[in-house]
């Protein structure tokens, strides 16, 4: 089979592999199509984000669908022929935080195409039968492979709390900010905003519904983002503001828009060891911060809200491409060619 490793920065190569093996438990995924990641893209410049650091040769991936056509152990059966969503890491189910309930920050979690587990850029994969769940047939495996962000969104909001009437922002409208934002806006939220560098992207939000979008004129300045917050806010902050950018300077602009007693969301990832935060306007409102690690048992809810058309996909996915296309499709990604948003490579 084809597998699609990186193997230096912006640099992939196509190999041959055999295709894999099935362990106790496991199933054999015919890979339809992955999404390009905010992550993806940091392994693929810098080879890490943070201390997670990848070694060459890897698969990168993890937002993936696609048929089960194998299982190695009767409880699986049921998912022979079905399309899936997958969600991609995988815990051990036995410290102490997996019995907890809390699997998404388990120590020993591996982790679809990071450090030292291939990801989901081959055409055929093996992953537990348990990580699989079935998408109804009339949604597309491109689709599909938006589940994982979808998930990532419906945490977010989980944490947030959010309660009807209250006000929201979304700093940084990519694809997991402006799904973020339809939930916010089935949410029963009497104001929501959102702020993006690219005004393409908050053209998009507003199809979507927003009716407070702001682009700054300086893409440096933190200060322009901040005042037009409070003005949008009549000058108290928003209730909740969820940090969506890959940008360190999204979490100053999102702390610093925030109410007192206010809640912050920290969902994206700046690829940095460290973050700006002002630490003294957090104290002094005594702010909440929660950081958004993933999911945490919701991709069955995700697969709901996109099957029944609660959560709009359609105008956020706006590339596809083959997988002899890769490389130009990390690449479009990385410098926001061509109004791109989301894109996936499909198999089929």
């Amino acid at each position: 089979m084809k597998s699609i490793q990186w193997v230096a920065p912006r640099k992939f190569e196509v190999v041959e592999k055999a295709i894999p093996e099935l362990k106790k438990n496991d199933v054999l995924l015919k890979v339809e199509s992955v999404g390009i990641c905010g992550s993806d893209i940091h392994y693929y410049l810098e080879g890490r984000i943070g201390d997670q650091v990848i070694t060459p040769p890897l698969v990168l991936g993890h937002e993936l669908s696609g048929r089960i056509v194998r299982v190695k152990d009767k409880e699986n059966e049921l998912l022979l022929g079905k399309r899936v969503a997958v969600e991609p890491g995988f815990p051990c189910w036995h410290c102490e935080f997996c019995k907890k309930g809390h699997y998404n920050v388990c120590p020993n979690l591996k982790f679809l195409g990071g450090p030292g587990c291939d990801g989901a850029l081959m055409e055929y994969i093996s992953v537990p039968g348990w990580a699989c769940f079935p998408v109804p047939e009339d949604l597309s495996a491109p689709i599909a492979s938006m589940v994982e962000p979808t998930a990532v969104a419906v945490h977010a909001l989980e944490l947030a709390q959010m309660v009807p009437g209250e006000t929201a922002l979304v700093v940084g409208l990519g694809s997991i900010g402006l799904i973020v934002l339809q939930l916010l806006l089935n949410s029963g939220a009497s104001v929501v905003a959102g702020i993006d560098l690219l005004e393409y992207r908050t053209v998009v939000a507003q199809k979507l519904g927003l009716k407070n979008a702001f682009v700054p004129s300086n893409k440096e300045s933190i200060e322009e983002s901040v005042e037009w917050a409070k003005e949008v806010s009549s000058g108290r902050g928003f209730d909740v503001v969820f940090d969506c950018t890959n940008q360190s300077e999204g979490l100053a602009i999102s702390t610093c828009s925030t109410k007192p007693a206010g809640r912050v969301v920290l969902v994206g990832i700046s690829g940095k060891d460290y973050d700006l935060l002002p630490v003294s306007i957090a104290r002094r409102r005594e702010l909440t911060l929660k950081w958004c690690r993933r999911f945490l048992f919701n991709f069955p809810t995700a697969i709901t809200l996109v099957s029944s058309g609660k959560i709009s996909l359609d105008l956020i996915l706006t590339h596809h491409f083959t997988p002899e296309e890769v490389e130009t499709a990390f690449e479009m990604v990385a410098n926001n060619s061509d109004n791109i948003i989301k894109a996936s490579i499909d198999w089929d």
